[in-house]
């Protein structure tokens, strides 16, 4: 086991050998030593300038947060900062639910010499089925300090065997160890291949599926994950065995992380052990996009406004007695190339911590020379932390020989699976009750309510959920080079949407015919280039005298943002998984890929504005896919557009949430947005504008009928009726040859 990856299982095979680099090619590096420097005035280095932005950011957050510590010289002070992070770190994870009856059920015991497995079911919520595993000392009398055992990210969940090793040996030692499988492991996986009742994406893309669906609803992964904690304590407690004055949690990996979410939010907790978790500060040391970012209970959404990041979890521990184990292998494969730097850092916060509070000497640190599990070494500091604190230290830390069984013995339900032995709610259906109890469809019925107020009152929601910013600095628009030929002029141009940011792109307009012109602003997922096919979609749009503009947004086309400059084994994946770690950065930010988009969006409108070749009340908007979703936020909040047409966009964000299986990606996602509006909420406030929705798409990216879309938007259909304007609003469905046609009709009835 050389790092999380493989021990999650994750395929490496594939993983490129070399990777694009963090620096550009050194041009002059072939000149005279006395060589002037190259001009950058013309510089396309577009893939330099989100990372720069990130970098800014985040170390300003940073700075913001290590100021706040560096204040605190009182007890007072301390116990002030532990109750905000208790109280935010619920609000920004989903909040707590309520507790209901657990119903447990020992469905079977395993019995050896010194201890027995209680074979356990409960309830986390109604219906939602636990399965776990109550280690019992059998040869000395109760009480037994309890141990809390949440999983790190195995495919077999409790039954993993280095933790079934750890906790044999507690049990021997005479602790009483509940360990129970999360959402999406061993017994409770969640996306079952029907054919193989395997996982579809594994333990870490479970969590990530079903979290990335949570950040619509306005929630967290970690709010599931640590409420499973939570109950589970309440089970172990319930326990007469259990001394409730002696409670231990500790956990390996994913599970470290859930042992510092539960450090913080469960006060019934008197000893940590955190093992090898995600104990780096996201806006950490020597930060470089996307960071420390990981699946999607590990990242503290719109926690760095706030000046909260990964280590006020273990600070908000304090006084009590807390051990970190890390391995300095996990820098750079498991973790961010910083994470040995990241996790000392954040015990030297601690260190302070816990001198205000005169408990310098209840915080550990122990560093296993050996790669990403929970080894000997990791074992051997962990029962000696718990014999110092919570029971003898003269039970020792040496272990016998491992006690196996196979996984039919091991296993509490028949068919080694919740979902298909006992049924329940699947985690899927829970997301899904959500979104439908969530998303307020009375505002469109409102029969009193205009278009404008409309506009009005979504305009102020959107605003806050896409973290805009109200000032525009200088657009510093540039032609970088300017060409004739086929009948048509071709610019290409950048312009600043904020400091850091240049968007480029192409300014296409009929040549020999004078302007100023009706323009077209073209924005695709894809980026600006496919107005440069030939043949392209706009050819017959520039034949009949309307200019196109077409951008790259922040992260698109050639904006798309360098890789990392080291940590090749812990980002070099698939390109969606560095996108989503950008999009995991910013959203930690409190600012969402997909508010940054629709910034670069308004601006462009103001870059349409200065151009004297532009008829600007004659500017339409056309967006492609994801593009379609920054034009359609971008039109509600501005009046410029005069006319909107989305092309295979997705129709609504309630459909991602209610499905399985959806290919969306996290940069166009908002946190919250199905608590104050959906899709067709946005398009009904475009009334009485033109909005044409084109092969508009389902969660999986298929293309819905026009019955389908219809129905999704009978109430925006109502809006644009009693607006008088019902036509206005049109679903089409057309052939990838039929599109450059209704791109025209588009653009002559509007």
């Amino acid at each position: 086991m050389f790092s999380r990856r493989r021990f999650l299982q994750t395929n490496l095979a594939g993983l490129a050998l070399t990777l694009p680099g963090s620096e550009t090619p050194d041009e002059g590096g072939l000149g005279r030593p006395d060589s002037p420097p190259p001009d950058k005035s013309s510089d396309r280095a577009y893939w330099d300038d989100w990372p720069t932005y990130l970098i800014a950011e985040m170390n300003e957050a940073r700075a913001r947060r290590k100021a706040a510590l560096a204040a605190l010289s009182s007890e007072a002070q301390v116990r002030q900062r532990i109750e905000m992070v208790r109280k935010k770190v619920w609000e920004l994870i989903g909040g707590p639910f309520e507790k209901t009856p657990l119903n447990p059920v020992v469905v079977g015991t395993i019995e050896r010499k010194t201890y027995r497995i209680e074979k356990v079911i409960f309830e986390s919520h109604p219906q939602v089925f636990v399965t776990a595993h109550l280690y019992v000392p059998t040869l000395a009398p109760p009480p037994f300090p309890g141990i809390l055992a949440p999983l790190g990210h195995t495919s077999n969940g409790k039954e993993y065997r280095n933790y079934q090793y750890l906790y044999q040996t507690l049990a021997r030692k005479g602790y009483m160890v509940l360990a129970f499988d999360p959402f999406g492991q061993g017994e409770r996986k969640q996306y079952l291949d029907p054919k193989t009742g395997e996982s579809l994406y594994g333990s870490t893309g479970e969590h990530s599926q079903a979290g990335r669906q949570l950040l619509l609803l306005g929630a967290t992964f970690a709010q599931y994950r640590a409420w499973d904690g939570i109950r589970a304590l309440d089970y172990l407690l319930s326990r007469p065995e259990v001394d409730p004055q002696r409670i231990g949690c500790t956990g390996h990996s994913g599970g470290g992380t859930m042992t510092m979410y539960l450090a913080a939010l469960e006060p019934r907790i008197q000893v940590a052990v955190e093992v090898e978790g995600n104990s780096e500060n996201l806006a950490g040391p020597a930060y470089d996009p996307p960071g420390a970012v990981a699946d999607a209970e590990q990242n503290l959404v719109g926690s760095l406004p706030l000046g909260i990041d990964r280590g006020d979890l273990l600070l908000a521990f304090a006084p009590k007695p807390l051990f970190l184990i890390y391995t300095p292998q996990d820098a750079g494969t498991t973790y961010s190339p910083v994470y040995e730097q990241g996790t000392r850092e954040i015990f030297e916060e601690l260190q302070k911590v816990y001198s205000l509070l005169a408990a310098k000497d209840e915080v550990g640190l122990f560093a296993s020379p050996l790669p990403h599990d929970f080894d000997f070494f990791c074992r051997r500091a962990t029962y000696d932390w718990f014999n110092r604190w919570l029971a003898k230290k003269d039970l020792g830390t040496d272990e016998t020989e491992f006690e196996s069984a196979p996984p039919q013995v091991l296993n509490c339900t028949s068919t080694g699976q919740v979902l298909t032995s006992l049924g329940g709610r699947s985690l899927v259906g829970l997301n899904a009750e959500r979104a439908r109890a969530l998303v307020p469809a009375a505002l469109l019925s409102d029969a009193s309510l205009s278009p404008q107020a409309l506009r009005d009152r979504l305009r102020e929601k959107l605003r806050s959920l896409l973290a805009l910013p109200q000032e525009r600095g200088s657009l510093e628009a540039r032609v970088l080079s300017s060409n004739r030929g086929q009948g048509r002029t071709v610019e290409e141009f950048d312009f600043r949407s904020e400091a850091q940011i240049r968007v480029p792109g192409w300014f296409v307009k009929p040549l020999g015919k004078d302007g100023p012109f009706p323009t077209m602003l073209y924005v695709s997922e894809q980026g600006k280039d496919g107005v440069m096919e030939e043949p392209s979609q706009i050819d017959e749009v520039l034949r009949h005298g309307f200019a196109v503009c077409a951008v790259d947004l922040r992260g698109l086309g050639i904006t798309a943002p360098r890789y990392p400059a080291a940590g090749p084994l812990f980002y070099g994946f698939e390109d969606p998984d560095i996108k989503d770690g950008y999009a995991w950065a910013c959203l930690t930010l409190g600012k969402p890929v997909l508010g940054q988009r629709v910034r670069d969006f308004l601006r462009c409108l103001d870059y349409l504005e200065s151009r004297a070749d532009v008829d600007h009340p004659q500017t339409r908007v056309l967006g492609v896919g994801g593009g379609g979703l920054v034009s359609l936020m971008g039109a509600v909040l501005d009046d410029r557009p005069r006319a909107i047409l989305l092309h295979q966009t997705l129709a609504d964000f309630r459909s991602v949430v209610e499905a399985g299986e959806y290919s969306s990606r996290l940069p166009w996602f908002v946190s919250g947005i199905l608590r104050e509006m959906d899709l067709p909420y946005l398009v009904a406030a475009l009334a009485p504008r033109p909005c044409w929705l084109l092969n508009a798409t389902g969660p999986k990216g298929e293309t819905l009928s026009i019955s389908q879309v219809k129905a999704g938007y009978k109430a925006s259909l109502d809006f644009y009726s009693r607006a008088g304007r019902g036509s206005q609003l049109r679903f089409l469905v057309q052939p990838d040859g039929e599109i450059g046609k209704v791109f025209l009709s588009w653009l002559r009835e509007s």
